[in-house]
């Protein structure tokens, strides 16, 4: 089965085609196959795809590590890796794909990539761009999982992950809860404070940004050590 128009328009679309002559990509594509995965499903390894550039055609996935802690997100229109294409570091533990909802995937097989960088420096350069902002991505993550306190893990998300100040919570605070690997009760105390500092405001799914550069002084200050502080 091939991509349908709405699925190739997608593609084309997509960061990776940015400033690229679509039209000698339409064979390329029409030539994909799409991937159908059920919500709830969990995918620990595709062999056929594991050097392959994937794209979320529809739906949404969680990356996950095999004891189920959420650590990135993936929406419709997003890239990603089950094994990084170009590095020699082995993995030794590979990371869980899970369905949020029912989603569809493609591929992009590895030695197609390579033969379109060595003809095309737009379309590699819009590679090394969408990897950069992967790793950017998840070096955001670890700041979250690695933050001195549990209110600064949220001060850290919300700074991220706002849009004009405004963070939809599709999924609750239940949700973000998991994306930060804390308890909701953790995450609820952590929020409580924040709004007692007037730095941000929560109804229902959303969470608003009052003080953006407060938000962000609080999350420095907060991850200092203790001796960066002058003595009094």
């Amino acid at each position: 089965m091939a991509l349908n128009v709405k699925q190739e328009k997608r593609l084309l679309g997509s960061a990776l085609f940015t400033g690229c002559d679509t039209q000698i990509y339409r064979p390329l594509i029409q030539g994909l196959s799409p991937m159908s995965i059920l919500k709830g499903q969990r995918i620990h390894s595709l062999p056929r795809h594991a050097s392959a550039l994937g794209f979320l055609l529809d739906g949404c996935l969680d990356l996950c590590n095999l004891n189920g802690v959420l650590f990135y997100t993936l929406e419709a229109g997003d890239f990603f890796e089950i094994e990084p294409m170009f590095s020699h570091i082995q993995t030794i533990l590979p990371w869980n794909l899970r369905a949020r909802t029912n989603t569809v995937v493609t591929f992009l097989d590895k030695n197609v990539m390579l033969s379109r960088f060595e003809e095309d420096p737009v379309f590699a350069r819009n590679y090394m761009h969408i990897r950069a902002d992967y790793t950017q991505n998840l070096t955001r993550q670890l700041d979250h999982f690695t933050a001195a306190s549990p209110g600064v893990a949220l001060a850290l998300y919300l700074l991220g992950n706002h849009t004009q100040y405004i963070l939809k919570l599709p999924d609750g605070l239940a949700g973000l809860a998991r994306r930060l690997n804390i308890s909701r009760a953790t995450l609820y105390r952590a929020l409580a404070d924040l709004e007692q500092r007037q730095l941000v405001a929560h109804h229902e799914k959303t969470v608003s940004i009052l003080d953006h550069d407060g938000l962000l002084a609080f999350a420095y200050s907060q991850s200092l050590p203790q001796d960066d502080f002058p003595a009094e």
